[in-house]
């Protein structure tokens, strides 16, 4: 089994595994990667693969694997990783590319599912925007280490001290008006102002409840700003199923409860928390269900059938780059199909170029959210289509 360590001279930009058995994809990969910046280690199957994920070496930030190998095929690699890591992202090529592989890969937990041949720039691109996620999750891990409880607690109550909400706009871009507003929490405290940063902190504090109670209220004081036939949508961790507050007529969006989408985010198993008899439980209070992420790996196709949303959100690493490539399109168009037959209504996040929404549109979807028509703002305002 050979194993090749390819270095470049440019600025080190990190580390990728590429599993193929094929001797000239593995240069490929090696000769495209290494000269964008990464160090690259080539390796010809599933099991090598899994001796470097799992071994005491550097970590890597991106795996680039082929869907057919013989031994282990790249989906059950992906499973096998998971175990060690549940951030790592995991690219898969295929020479051979189909929707029902398309949906796998995303439903697996894949990043991207490229079909063969590419071009450079296209794996490049895909690798860097794996390796930014990725990197975001290793700022939540320090997050939860370098700093004592005690420090963390001050700094959390700080921050909820000072967070207030932006607000984005998603459209409904045939009826040429906002759909809803989604609420996204911010704050003046320097040291948590990234909100994936803050989540890591409540989470690692036991303190989910707060933050999600401090959200609620924010909206509730906010809700007057925002037309009055616009939904709201608001984040609600997984673990927030278990905040009796809630569910609560004393709860702070309860007399809004028609006005307001609950998006299920956050990769909590909704099992673990009476998920589903739960959400039947907001449903009742007059709450809708959002789904948020589907396509992020590790919002699962299942949960279309366990949670019955009445918004699907599609994650922007299936928007992006859409209109350049057709497995993508048929993926989405695909997902949108299904998500009508069961009720669904689906939003397109992270659409951040004309031709984007253009491909969004041309698979059916009308309900737009992304940089192209409103960034998240404090303060509420009518934008006008382009």
């Amino acid at each position: 089994m050979m194993v090749r360590v390819a270095h470049t001279p440019k600025t080190h930009l990190g580390r990728v595994l590429v599993v193929d058995d094929d001797p000239a994809m593995r240069r490929l990969c090696a000769r495209t990667l290494g000269h964008e910046g990464w160090d690259v280690v080539v390796v010809d199957g599933g099991k090598a693969a899994l001796d470097h994920v799992a071994g005491p070496g550097a970590p890597f930030d991106c795996v680039v694997s082929d869907v057919h190998m013989p031994g282990m095929d790249g989906f059950a690699l992906i499973a096998a990783i998971r175990r060690h890591d549940d951030d790592l992202p995991v690219l898969l090529m295929t020479g051979d590319p189909s929707l029902d592989g398309a949906v796998r890969a995303i439903d697996t937990g894949a990043v991207s599912y490229l079909s063969k041949p590419f071009d450079h720039e296209t794996l490049a691109a895909a690798v860097a925007r794996a390796a930014r996620r990725h990197g975001v999750a290793r700022m939540r891990r320090r997050a939860s280490s370098e700093h004592d409880a005690h420090d963390a607690a001050e700094r959390f109550d700080a921050a909820l001290a000072r967070s207030w909400m932006a607000f984005q706009p998603i459209f409904d871009v045939a009826a040429h008006r906002p759909f809803a507003y989604e609420a996204l929490i911010r704050t003046d405290e320097e040291s948590l102002k990234r909100a994936d940063v803050l989540i890591a902190t409540a989470e690692r504090l036991g303190r989910i409840h707060d933050l999600g109670r401090t959200v609620r209220a924010a909206v509730a004081r906010a809700a007057h700003a925002i037309p009055d036939d616009a939904l709201i949508f608001v984040n609600v961790h997984g673990l927030e199923l278990t905040d009796e507050d809630l569910f609560a007529d004393s709860c702070a969006l309860a007399p809004l409860a028609p006005r307001i989408v609950l998006e299920i985010t956050e990769r909590i198993g909704l099992d673990a928390v009476a998920g589903p008899a739960r959400v039947a439980m907001l449903r009742r209070r007059g709450y809708r269900i959002a789904v948020d992420d589907l396509g992020a790996g590790y919002a699962a196709l299942g949960a279309l059938a366990t949670l019955e949303p009445e918004v699907v959100k599609l994650d922007m690493s299936l928007i992006r780059d859409i209109d350049a490539h057709a497995t993508k399109r048929r993926v989405v168009g695909a997902i949108t199909t299904l998500c009508r037959e069961l009720g669904s209504r689906v939003v397109a996040e992270g659409v951040e170029t004309p031709s984007e929404l253009a491909a969004v549109r041309e698979v059916g979807i009308d309900l737009i959210q992304g940089f192209l028509l409103a960034r998240p703002t404090r303060e509420i305002t009518i934008v006008p289509l382009l």
